[in-house]
């Protein structure tokens, strides 16, 4: 990403606030709070989706399957227990909606089977509510919570987008960086997400070269589409039917190169802001007198929309979603250097 005639404008503000993040880790994680069990990190330094959510899935179910007790915190980003640490699921139900709990924390809940969930943006009482209530768990895993330096990790794993890589290497305003690449703790993993492109690594000079850290690739690969039943269906249950497309996420551009691998065709993208919400009964109308009007078959969307437009009756039976897998290129050596610093 290139170094434009704005970005430079905007630079020596980006200085300032780089010191003020480098200022601010250094202070909170001088005074983190240290929980009783092993605490994984799980977030980013730039700004918009990385593939977090998808990786923790995946890092929660591996770690289940090695036998491992596993349990997960989320901030409930826009929703309405935000500000109250709440156990949202207790691995066999989950006890709120999506507009209650935050689309990406019900998300979680709903994929992660015999895994509880607890939402909070106060980690340390969130992770205390979740230790209480679940005294046998042996890893938190904390999505989205790099920047939440209130409570100690024992593994920071830090994902970035192969293709945006770390922008154009500037911090906010001048760039996408939330703080400099330098705050990254040498002890962190990094995670490469490959949305796109080829299935291997590139074998020339990449901009992932650079970090110290151990990395390791992952592929996030569309495994079908689910309905409002969870029940899955295939590309080819799809294909020829008249489609439109709905999201609410940090990168569109994604989500359609994924349909468009499916060999998908799509009438329209109706696009609308990261973690939008819904709520506005306008939209909804519009988009079933759409779906009346052109005679749509089906709504494709991300699983993170299907649990916040699954409530409206109108659209509920034409949702698709998305759904998304992720795979890690050395799964056994990413699982072994975990349960070596856990010393499990």
């Amino acid at each position: 990403m290139q170094k434009t005639w704005l970005s430079n404008l905007m630079n020596p503000v980006g200085k300032l606030y780089e010191i003020y993040q480098s200022q601010r880790r250094k202070k909170l994680s001088s005074q983190a709070w240290h929980s009783d069990c092993f605490v994984i990190s799980i977030g980013n330094i730039m700004s918009g989706g990385s593939g977090k959510t998808p990786f923790c899935l995946y890092l929660a179910e591996l770690l289940k399957k090695s036998g491992i007790k596993i349990g997960v915190s989320h901030r409930g980003y826009k929703g309405t227990l935000e500000d109250t640490p709440t156990v949202i699921s207790d691995g066999k139900q989950i006890f709120y909606k999506a507009m209650t709990c935050g689309d990406e924390a019900y998300l979680l809940a709903s994929r992660l089977p015999e895994i509880p969930v607890v939402v909070g943006k106060q980690r340390c009482a969130a992770v205390s509510l979740l230790l209480a209530a679940f005294p046998d768990t042996e890893i938190v895993i904390l999505d989205d919570a790099f920047q939440h330096l209130s409570i100690a990790r024992d593994l920071d794993f830090i994902c970035f987008d192969a293709k945006w890589g770390i922008g154009n290497g500037r911090v906010i305003p001048a760039g996408y960086l939330r703080e400099p690449v330098k705050n990254i703790p040498l002890s962190s993993i990094i995670i490469i997400n490959h949305k796109e492109g080829k299935e291997e690594v590139p074998e020339e000079k990449e901009w992932w070269s650079s970090f110290p850290q151990t990395s390791f690739h992952c592929w996030i690969r569309g495994k079908g589409y689910v309905d409002t039943r969870d029940n899955l269906y295939t590309a080819k249950d799809i294909k020829g039917k008249r489609c439109i497309l709905v999201s609410g996420i940090a990168h569109p551009e994604s989500f359609e190169h994924n349909i468009e691998k499916d060999g998908i065709s799509w009438l329209h993208h109706f696009r609308y802001p990261d973690h939008y919400a819904f709520s506005d009964i306008k939209e909804i109308n519009k988009l079933s007198s759409l779906c009346s009007k052109y005679q749509i078959d089906y709504i494709l969307c991300t699983e993170k929309d299907l649990v916040k437009l699954q409530i409206y009756a109108p659209l509920k039976n034409k949702l698709r979603a998305l759904r998304l897998q992720t795979e890690c290129q050395d799964e056994e050596t990413l699982l072994g250097l975990i349960k070596e610093r856990m010393e499990y």
